[in-house]
């Protein structure tokens, strides 16, 4: 161990004592095997690393089971085995390819439609939600809660783009109102977000928010400077031109338009949203600098200058949308663990069984999985570890009456039949396993690209540097991630989580891998290959030096003040979408509306295909994709 390590904390505490035994349920059995390092093949839990506790420990993020079991999908390592893969259980009504929120939504509201119909859903992952999972760790006799991935929410209501929802989140039993934890032993100024991404950008007014330059490329010194947009940026050590662009980026009030609405949509979907932000609004690349973390982290994966500008507007970034002087008003929140909330919810109402307790909210929210509940015979299965590797027509596609999919569990195959799939898992994998693809759509999927985000959910023992520089929330530009707040916890039941500088905290710290200047398919690969092949030891060392160098001036000791750090790696986060991504080219038709379409007796509901994802979103698609699959079960 070198002295930096000793210095941060690396020798010894929780993530040294505990994680090997606490992280992966079953992984030796599905490494497939030693390959080149760089392909990250044969991961082991060390790769994984600490993963917190309870029901969540066994699935936190991409684990080295999901990825080497993914991956052994990509490199054909069971061709050799389907055709002997022996058929399990009855002829299904309906496969659901996915637990995310698509194929969930999808199982249920299916379970609504045909109740005594058999729905079974396969996922790959130890735990359903996709990335609407959460992370546990007791700290000082406080268990804390963070998002794995899907995070942020709203109250659907008749008036906001939720509105589709709204009799789902009432039918699942999610309340209206919701109370939260009142700050102690703070100064009554400091304002606390409710979420972990409106004081990124969008609402920095919910948070008292901190910028910190450090000395790379903005001057030769550290500096904090506090609400730096209250006297123009004039206190950040920048240049003249970045201070004009960054100002004109965040106080760009109206969009940019070409015709009607809908000619504009179309206008921005030729053009990369750096060009818009280069091009048509004339600022200086140093805008970049903000952007692209926000691109990034905020639904799209890779840089401003590779996505579709296009995009951009369904991210509500400058140049594309209305902004008035407030952005606040939005009523945006997150529940303790994201949005697992909402997932578990749907889980509850489709299997009451599955999570011990009963409906009401805290219940819902902390009671413990009963995993043998969730395939038991009945009409709706939730089958976990379950990684499909064929999903093909039994005969062609336009005459069969039955669809095969074929799944590993624990390294070895099984198939079930069904009468018609949904396949709700992303477009990354969804290419692979669908076999009888026709041309057209493994031509759509050719176009799509996938991005990774790494979500690091941060256990700290007290947060008193943030009160003593007087913020809530931090912004950086260099080292690892660009962004961490002080969330205001939601009251559950019992003894809510303390808002206290004194007491522990969970903070979520949202990474992205953004290259500008680099073409999107080698900037998303070479972006998963660096988050894949980069150990948790290294990221534990990145994360302790990064908090260290900001908050070491006042008080704040790594090796102390952190307990625990989880890792949660998400391979194919986001969908990238590139100019043309939406409406198409003269060559090409949109990719996202060939693959919207059901051919047989298959359908795709992922919720890549609106666009640009969310759980709202995921609902839309898996809604889609199940009335399309019920019009050959009629």
């Amino acid at each position: 161990m070198d002295g930096e390590g000793r210095r941060l904390g690396l020798d010894g505490g929780i993530v040294r004592r505990d994680f090997i035994g606490a992280t992966l349920v079953g992984s030796g059995a599905m490494l497939l095997g030693a390959a080149a390092p760089a392909r990250a093949q044969g991961l082991g839990a060390e790769w994984t690393g600490y993963a917190g506790v309870g029901d969540y420990a066994r699935s936190n993020g991409n684990t080295a089971e999901v990825v080497n079991a993914a991956h052994g999908v990509r490199d054909h390592r069971y061709e050799a085995a389907l055709p002997a893969a022996p058929q399990v259980d009855d002829l299904y009504d309906l496969v659901i390819v996915g637990g995310g929120f698509s194929g969930i939504i999808a199982a249920y509201e299916f379970r609504k439609a045909r109740p005594n119909a058999r729905c079974l859903v396969l996922d790959n992952h130890r735990l359903f939600g996709g990335e609407a999972k959460q992370n546990q760790v007791v700290v000082d006799g406080v268990t804390l809660t963070g998002p794995q991935g899907s995070n942020d929410a709203v109250i659907p209501a008749r008036d906001n783009t939720y509105h589709h929802v709204v009799g789902l989140w009432d039918e699942i039993g999610m309340p209206r109102h919701f109370d939260f934890v009142e700050p102690a032993g703070v100064d009554p100024s400091l304002r606390f977000a409710r979420d972990n991404y409106d004081p990124m950008f969008w609402d920095e007014r919910s948070a008292s928010v901190g910028y910190f330059f450090d000395g790379v490329g903005y001057g030769s010194k550290r500096a904090w400077v506090r609400d730096p947009w209250s006297d123009d940026l004039r206190r950040a050590p920048i240049s003249a031109q970045a201070r004009r662009s960054w100002l004109a980026f965040k106080q760009r009030a109206h969009p940019v338009t070409h015709g009607d609405e809908a000619q504009t949509d179309r206008w921005l979907d030729t053009m990369s949203y750096g060009d818009l932000l280069t091009r048509e609004l004339k600022l200086s690349t140093d805008v970049f600098r903000l952007a692209d973390p926000l691109v990034a982290t905020g639904d799209f994966g890779v840089s401003a200058d590779a996505i579709s500008a296009y995009a951009a507007k369904l991210l509500s970034l400058p140049g594309t949308v209305e902004r008035g002087a407030d952005a606040g008003g939005r009523n945006v929140f997150s529940f303790p663990g994201g949005n697992a909330a909402i997932l578990r919810h749907l889980v509850k109402a489709l299997l009451p069984g599955a999570i011990a307790g009963t409906r009401s909210f805290g219940d819902v929210l902390s009671g413990p999985i009963a995993f043998d509940a969730l395939d038991r015979p009945g009409p709706t299965r939730i089958r976990l570890g379950a990684t499909v590797v064929a999903v093909r027509h039994d005969g062609a596609p336009d005459r069969a009456q039955a669809v095969d999919v074929t799944y590993a569990v624990d390294g070895a195959l099984q198939r079930v039949r069904a009468r018609a799939a949904i396949v709700a898992a992303g477009g990354w994998i969804a290419r692979h396993i669908v076999r009888d693809l026709p041309p057209s759509y493994a031509a759509a999927y050719a176009q799509f690209h996938h991005a990774p985000i790494l979500v690091a959910n941060v256990a700290v023992r007290n947060w008193k540097p943030f009160v003593r520089l007087g913020i809530t929330a931090a912004h950086w530009f260099d080292g690892f991630g660009f962004f961490v707040n002080v969330r205001q916890p939601m009251v559950v039941g019992g003894a809510p989580v303390p808002l206290d500088p004194a007491k522990p905290a969970m903070l979520t710290m949202y990474v992205g891998f953004p290259q500008s200047g680099v073409p999107i398919g080698p900037q998303t690969s070479g972006a998963r290959m660096r988050m894949f092949t980069t150990s948790y030891a290294e990221y534990e060392r990145q994360i302790r030096r990064q908090l260290q160098m900001m908050f070491g001036s006042v008080g704040f000791d790594a090796r102390r003040d952190i307990a625990a750090i989880v890792l949660n790696r998400w391979g194919h986060a986001y969908i990238a979408p590139q100019p043309g991504f939406y409406f198409g080219t003269a060559a090409h038709p949109a990719p996202i509306e060939v693959v919207r379409h059901r051919y047989g007796r298959i359908a795709f509901g992922h919720s890549e295909l609106s666009g640009r994802q969310s759980w709202g979103r995921a609902a839309q698609e898996g809604r889609r994709a199940l009335a399309q699959v019920l019009d050959v079960l009629d």
